[in-house]
């Protein structure tokens, strides 16, 4: 039997919760114009068209869209409360989750801190705001994931990117002294509607320009006009910030909540959604409770409940609800509703390795800039570079290496055929893609000292995310399993040695020496040990792939309108539909997922 109940049935927030938020809003009192901060249960008594859960990145975007017909309701769920991401003394540790992962076998056991947004905003309100695209290439393999007809490549994630961020044009001079190209036919959209601001950081001094003329040495690098136009190689990325407020941030609250005013668009803030509820087989209301304690309350929706909790909470919810795997679920003492294996599953972040740094003999010249420097902001010029480039001679063997795996050694005993055989299906893509030089394996986020500490764009090994199913409501069990395929390491080394072989031969007219990790680390064996020191699994914390958009016989938990698999009236929209880590940090990944999205809601239901 599904789960019924009666629109008119919503409890009494407690006192408690009021009190939390009345007087924050009363101490910033900008607030009190942004929206409709929703605190007392008559206010939600009503039903609304939709409701989202989770006013993070994507989800705030897609409410912001959806309400811009004055005729459609949105409720929006956020278990966080409002934080002033620009405010330097507002630094409450509750604007992030207070997570840690499962002992890490390949790391001696050790453990790592889960860092995720727990605000309004999400993770845009405290990330290192880097606007990052990966390539034409790599977006085209989650089209080939979802199967033929799938606009999920990059002419169709091309206008969401367009609508999701609002290119702000720097300085001609600025741009001029330090060669900062870009292309806004090609990459970038200008509209009005779209208030999430990028520019060019402005803290770049003469040894960025020392770094990037060594850079364009690289056998093989190109350097395209525009790094976010669809290729690798090297260039200038912008960050989310408000030009005209000087380094202000600019991230999904100032983007899609602060001065919208409308009626038809609410959020709460500081609840903790337990479960979707069904009519029948129809996503049909949420059921949530003061995170600080009072009696549960449930809220319907006409038409659609979407889920945009992020990669770690959006599949706790799901099984919260009865939907992802079956034996967890049952463990955990919950009811089935619809065996989908895949929730949880195909966990990935972006690591990073060892810290590579040289000294000058003789260093270069270190002209004063002429522009007001920033240091408090993202490094703004990358090398975003295929395994080709990186390791031209040995990017054949480990593309071999993986190509002829059996995989399921490499995943967990306990995994589904269906998962299983969505893995091997990535495993095809991904080692056929290491053997060419459209899809980034390696970023380099360019400083101005011969130093580098390498992020590995694509990685093999997959972790879950699961109930803990003594107490399900308690944080998500995250087993990110690092290293747990050899070839991560493979690629790690290769992406060290590259950048040693690099600083010694494109620095030399600096007499640029190592310092570390030393030149009496020459083997293979010694650099694994280094990097296994040094390895931080989740250093970008962009955590994808956990309801990934795929057919449910390869282990997918959405399908290509983002409907969950198995049910009615619930859409996923968030990172975890990410097949695989985009070659990019996720922020402007995630933004379009939410654009697409809405867009997709707004053409069923116009």
């Amino acid at each position: 039997m599904s789960e019924q109940f009666s629109a008119g049935r919503v409890a009494t927030i407690f006192l408690t919760v009021v009190g939390s938020i009345t007087p924050f809003v009363s101490t910033h009192p900008g607030l009190a114009g942004r929206g409709n901060i929703v605190s007392k249960a008559e206010a939600v008594s009503k039903k609304y068209d939709f409701i989202v859960v989770g006013g993070g990145t994507a989800g705030l975007t897609v409410a912001d869209r959806l309400t811009e017909d004055p005729k459609t309701t949105v409720l929006v769920v956020e278990h966080g409360y409002f934080y002033d991401a620009n405010d330097p003394n507002d630094l409450r540790t509750s604007r992030n989750y207070n997570m840690t992962s499962l002992p890490i076998p390949s790391l001696g056991g050790k453990t790592v801190p889960i860092v995720v947004g727990h605000c309004v905003g999400g993770s845009s309100a405290i990330n290192g705001q880097g606007v990052h695209r990966s390539t034409r290439r790599d977006y085209g393999t989650w089209a080939e994931l979802g199967g033929p007809g799938s606009t999920w490549n990059w002419d169709g994630l091309l206008p969401s990117f367009k609508k999701a961020v609002n290119l702000q044009e720097p300085d001609p001079a600025y741009a001029k002294y330090f060669n900062i190209t870009y292309d806004i036919p090609s990459a970038w959209g200008q509209y009005e509607s779209s208030r999430v601001l990028a520019t060019f950081s402005p803290q770049f001094g003469d040894n960025r320009k020392t770094m990037y003329n060594a850079l364009k040495r690289v056998p093989g690098i190109e350097v395209p006009k525009d790094i976010s136009a669809g290729t690798t190689g090297l260039g200038w990325y912008p960050i989310t910030m408000e030009p005209e407020v000087p380094y202000n941030r600019s991230y999904s609250r100032t983007g899609h909540w602060d001065g919208l005013n409308r009626p038809n668009y609410d959020i709460m803030v500081g609840m903790r959604v337990n479960k979707v509820l069904f009519n029948g087989n129809k996503a049909s209301a949420v059921r949530f409770v003061p995170k600080e304690g009072g009696a549960p309350m449930t809220v319907a929706a006409r038409k659609e409940i979407i889920l945009s909790a992020g990669a770690l909470h959006t599949p706790q919810i799901l099984m919260l609800s009865g939907i992802g795997p079956e034996k967890i679920i049952r463990e955990a003492g919950l009811q089935v509703k619809y065996d989908l294996p895949g929730v949880g599953q195909n966990l990935q972040d972006h690591p990073t390795g060892p810290l590579i740094l040289f000294e000058y003999g003789n260093p270069p010249p270190d002209k004063p800039s002429p522009f007001p420097l920033d240091i408090f902001r993202g490094q703004g010029l990358q090398a975003s570079l295929s395994l080709p480039v990186v390791a031209p001679d040995r990017f054949e063997a480990i593309a071999r290496k993986y190509a002829s795996q059996d995989i399921s050694k490499y995943l967990p005993s306990s995994i589904h055929p269906n998962v299983l055989a969505g893995q091997r299906a990535i495993q095809k893509i991904l080692s056929r893609e290491m053997l060419g030089k459209d899809i980034p394996i390696l970023n380099y986020l360019v400083g101005g000292p011969p130093q580098a500490i390498p992020i590995q764009w694509k990685i093999t090994s997959r972790g879950f995310v699961t109930l803990n199913t003594s107490n399900p409501e308690s944080d998500p069990v995250v087993d990110l399993r690092s290293l747990s395929n050899p070839v991560d390491i493979d690629l790690m080394i290769a992406l060290t040695r590259f950048f040693r072989t690099h600083f010694a031969r494109d620095l030399a007219e600096w007499n640029a020496t190592e310092v570390q990790p030393g030149t009496n680390v020459t083997t293979d064996a010694q650099l694994e040990e280094v990097i296994k020191s040094q390895y931080n699994p989740v250093a970008g914390h962009h955590f994808v792939g956990t309801t990934a958009k795929m057919p449910k016989q390869l282990g997918g938990v959405v399908d290509e309108e983002l409907f969950v698999h198995g049910v009615k009236g619930l859409r996923v929209a968030d990172a975890g539909i990410m097949p695989l880590l985009p070659g990019a940090a996720t922020q402007f990944t995630v933004y379009s997922i939410g654009e697409k999205a809405a867009a997709l809601i707004k053409e069923k239901w116009s």
